[in-house]
């Protein structure tokens, strides 16, 4: 693999509120090599979306980064001004949010929306983008492009939107991009299509891909390595092939027995995961897990758990991976 082109250490995330500090993301690390695709899986709340949101400087008002490090191609982003970040988003990293209908702008034409980044980053004429936008929307299946690129979005179904909104993201040739939730809204065929389109052209631009989703069907057909993310915590990470057929942590164990899985010939009742994520305006102090977790031990509610090594490129942050078998279970 080459060479790291982003690295998030020990990343803390916090929303200051009327009643009090919400932690949501709590000391994430994660690195990221060039044209390689990243999937990023767990429960709503997890804290998958807040940790890109924290890189790009998107928190809104009552957010901020209280502590880590974000290094993207040797610059650190946490503490970029405005107008540095601004060179950095939508040029040399791209961010398809979850629903296109309200990321569009409904009272602008496509034309402008798409031509706008390649003017501000590129510094190309209106012609030059417009020629450029045509092309894009050439390749991600809008057609007949010419036509169509001074329409609306209302103008547009949900796939076709989903497909203008990675145009956009695409529209710089960006190292990075991150997609959260791309197929939400969308219907199983068109998910399908949208996955297709993504992976023909990162594999056009070598681009590498964050992908953010609870769809575990869509980490298997996309990414070459998963993190797992519980309460604003990784608690697992490993390639595609350890997550699902070796998981370490009991969490990803929970998360995949309760999807079902379609190659399995015999009918099984799925096991849904138990109770509910912890309270992050007032997180336990042991394993944010532990109170859901059927194999949770004594020292499990008291310490939370150091990430440890599984085997080569697999980590867990759980203490079964430390205990001696049968240890001091609760």
């Amino acid at each position: 693999m080459s060479e790291n082109i982003l690295t998030i250490s020990d990343l803390h995330t916090s929303f200051f509120t009327p009643v009090g500090e919400v932690k949501a993301v709590g000391g994430v690390s994660l690195k990221l090599s060039k044209g390689e695709v990243l999937g990023i899986v767990g429960e709503s709340g997890s804290g998958k979306s807040v940790t890109m949101l924290s890189m790009l400087h998107l928190l809104g008002p009552s957010g901020k980064v209280v502590g880590g490090s974000v290094n993207f191609e040797g610059q650190e982003l946490t503490t970029m001004n405005y107008k540095q970040m601004s060179d950095i988003r939508a040029n040399k990293i791209s961010m398809i949010f979850q629903d296109p209908m309200t990321s569009l702008n409904p009272v602008l034409s496509v034309s402008y929306q798409l031509c706008e980044p390649l003017i501000r980053h590129k510094h190309m004429t209106k012609a030059e983008a417009k020629k450029r936008v045509i092309e894009l929307l050439h390749d991600v299946g809008i057609e007949p492009a010419e036509e169509r690129i001074g329409q609306y979005p209302h103008q547009f179904s949900g796939g076709q939107r989903q497909r203008l909104m990675i145009a956009m993201a695409l529209a710089c040739n960006p190292d990075l991009l991150i997609a959260d939730e791309p197929t939400t809204a969308l219907d199983v065929t068109v998910q399908a299509q949208i996955l297709e389109l993504m992976k023909d052209l990162q594999k056009k631009w070598n681009t590498a891909i964050i992908l953010i989703t609870h769809d575990l069907g869509v980490i298997a057909g996309m990414a070459d390595r998963v993190a797992v993310m519980y309460s604003g915590h990784v608690v697992e990470e490993g390639t595609r092939r350890d997550i699902f057929y070796r998981p370490a942590h009991p969490y990803t164990q929970g998360l995949l027995k309760s999807v079902p899985n379609p190659d399995n010939l015999t009918k099984e009742r799925l096991i849904p995961i138990k109770g509910q994520p912890p309270d992050l305006l007032n997180p336990p102090k042991g394993c944010p897990y532990a109170l859901r977790c059927p194999k949770a031990m004594r020292v499990c509610l008291q310490y939370p758990p150091e990430t440890q090594f599984v085997e080569e490129g697999h980590s867990a942050a759980c203490w079964l991976q430390r205990a001696p078998h049968g240890g001091d279970a609760r």
